[in-house]
């Protein structure tokens, strides 16, 4: 009988590890660009733009403050879709990997079992 395969490369070929890091890249890059991009534009908005920012909506509140405390609601906001799509689309992904995994190690534990059991042996200072 042939050897099996290492772990790590039966886990990298099977088709439900390539979804996952295919699911979780994709999100991680939109999430990045909207979240950093929008920390970006507001730092570059107030250095080439201040008067956009300073321009007063209601009583004390600027646009640039406004837009600053929406940057909270942004991650607040980023950070739950991020939860959300892991419970959706990775976490039941990686749970029938890891059972088929462990089936697998198992099975191959079971077939490799010697026939009769080893005594253990201590060895002399």
């Amino acid at each position: 009988m042939p050897p099996a395969p290492a772990a790590e490369n039966r886990v990298a070929s099977h088709p439900d590890f390539r979804s996952i890091r295919g699911a979780h890249r994709s999100f991680g890059i939109v999430a990045i660009l909207i979240s950093v991009g929008g920390f970006l534009l507001l730092v570059l908005m107030s250095n080439f733009a201040p008067g956009v920012l300073n321009q007063e909506l209601f009583g004390h509140m600027t646009v640039g403050l406004v837009g600053s405390v929406g940057m909270f609601g942004l991650m607040a906001l980023t950070a739950w879709r991020y939860t959300v799509h892991m419970e959706r689309r990775i976490d039941p992904a990686v749970d029938r990997l890891r059972a088929e995994i462990a089936r697998d190690e198992a099975e191959q534990a079971r077939v490799q079992q010697p026939s009769a059991p080893q005594q253990r042996r201590f060895g002399s200072w």
